[in-house]
């Protein structure tokens, strides 16, 4: 299992949207195995699960955060980002 946007220690800026809404970011991890499901939390929250496309969009606020990957078999991800500015 691997991140593929953002990398580990990413600083991010998420524009506004043209419509005044703020923009989201789309996390991508690739899988070795097309059947693993893979549950994600940020900042020690969950926020979803995935099954062979992981893929997560997801509008955190401005600061640093942690994202915690753990696969239906235990396999674990941790990455730190920083978003800039909305």
């Amino acid at each position: 299992m691997d991140m593929i946007y953002p990398k580990s220690n990413s600083r991010i800026y998420v524009p506004v949207d043209l419509d005044g809404k703020t923009g989201s970011t789309v996390f991508k991890l690739a899988h070795r195995d097309p059947s693993a499901i893979v549950y994600w939390h940020m900042d020690e929250k969950f926020i979803g699960s995935t099954l062979q496309i992981h893929q997560m969009a997801v509008s955190p606020e401005k600061g640093s955060h942690r994202m915690t990957l753990i696969d239906n078999k235990g396999e674990t991800l941790k990455i730190r980002f920083e978003i800039l500015a909305k």
